[in-house]
């Protein structure tokens, strides 16, 4: 059999698509191999809190702890893949973890999963092992994996040149907790058969990046939150009064922060993602329901800190948060119930 070239780029993206075992997850890691689902082809990336789509990466992926996994695509024939690859993909990355909202990430997913006749809550049961999972939950761990840049990124090619190949090998060992392989998927045909043989073949996990400390062993929330600023100690002590005196709420913990949810439904109404030292409230989810109040919303959010806020998923910085808790609280209190109202 000899090795055959690609007839388009296209041909190899849809291979990953409908094959995404050819990212080679067991190569990656021997002891846990890796399990990927889409959440979509060609999903664009913004670079700033208030923009539309700047880019858009090829691929992205997400394995069975929930790691987001960025793929880019290029033919050997492609002389990008040599340079402007690597530049492009961490353009992606550094504005996907701060940019990509948990919700559209979510969103995506499921409607890439009904396009192809699949159902998500089944998907991430199979890719997760666990019939317990939910896709709501799943998609918590993303968004813990984003905010503390635990994401994947990986270039493919039919070949991947000897410049690539160093490049990510350096970056593999140099980052963390961020992770970064070239996968050379090559198709061979033999003369006189119709059939391809595809072989997926990963590089850069050399021993130096083996060696990287498990990405779960950074420390507890609390020891975290312990080593933040005292602005941001303080908001999440506000959000844990909120919860132990409102029935209207409780707060929900994970890996990367602090998260008051809605009781009613548990949606999440504030988070506090330790390392960003910064007061979320995804007022997304109350326009989606069809809240007339949610610009109102947004108006005096802004008028308490200088930072230009997010229309969809406001970031207010702790010490601004801190400073006007009784406001902050207002509109925390409208998302959970009614219209935001002044008070006496």
């Amino acid at each position: 059999m000899a090795v055959t070239p690609y007839e388009a780029e296209d041909v190899l993206q849809q291979l990953l698509e409908s094959h995404p075992d050819l990212l080679a997850g067991g190569q990656m890691y021997p002891d846990a191999a890796r399990r990927w689902a889409l959440i979509k082809r060609e999903y664009g990336v913004p670079d700033r809190d208030d923009a539309g789509d700047r880019w858009s990466i090829d691929h992205l992926f997400v394995d069975q702890d929930g790691v987001p996994t960025l793929v880019e695509v290029k033919r050997s024939t492609d002389t990008r893949i040599r340079r402007e690859v690597v530049g492009q993909m961490l353009d992606y990355a550094a504005n996907g973890v701060r940019y990509w909202p948990v919700d559209r990430l979510q969103f995506a997913f499921e409607e890439t999963q009904r396009a192809g006749q699949h159902d998500p809550a089944d998907v991430i049961t199979a890719l997760c092992g666990d019939p317990n999972a939910s896709v709501e939950e799943f998609f918590g761990w993303v968004g813990d994996n984003l905010r503390g840049g635990r994401i994947r990124m990986i270039f493919v090619a039919d070949v991947i040149p000897d410049e690539l190949r160093r490049v990510t090998e350096f970056l593999n060992e140099q980052m963390n907790p961020a992770e970064v392989f070239a996968v050379e998927v090559k198709q061979y045909r033999a003369l006189g058969y119709e059939g391809t043989v595809i072989v997926p073949a990963v590089y850069g996990r050399t021993a130096g990046a083996s060696r990287k400390t498990d990405r779960r062993s950074a420390g507890s929330l609390e020891e975290r939150l312990a080593a933040s600023d005292d602005a941001t100690r303080a908001v999440v002590e506000r959000l844990r009064e909120l919860a132990e005196h409102d029935e209207h709420f409780f707060l929900k913990t994970t890996p990367g922060g602090f998260h008051l949810r809605r009781s009613s439904d548990q949606v999440t109404v504030a988070s506090v993602w330790i390392g960003y030292r910064a007061l979320d409230v995804p007022v997304e989810n109350a326009r989606r329901a069809g809240r007339g109040d949610v610009d109102v919303m947004l108006e005096s959010l802004q008028e308490l800190t200088a930072k230009p806020l997010s229309p969809r998923e406001p970031s207010i910085p702790s010490a601004d948060a801190l400073a006007h808790w009784d406001s902050i609280q207002m509109v925390i209190e409208a998302l959970a119930s009614g219209a935001l109202q002044a008070r006496p």
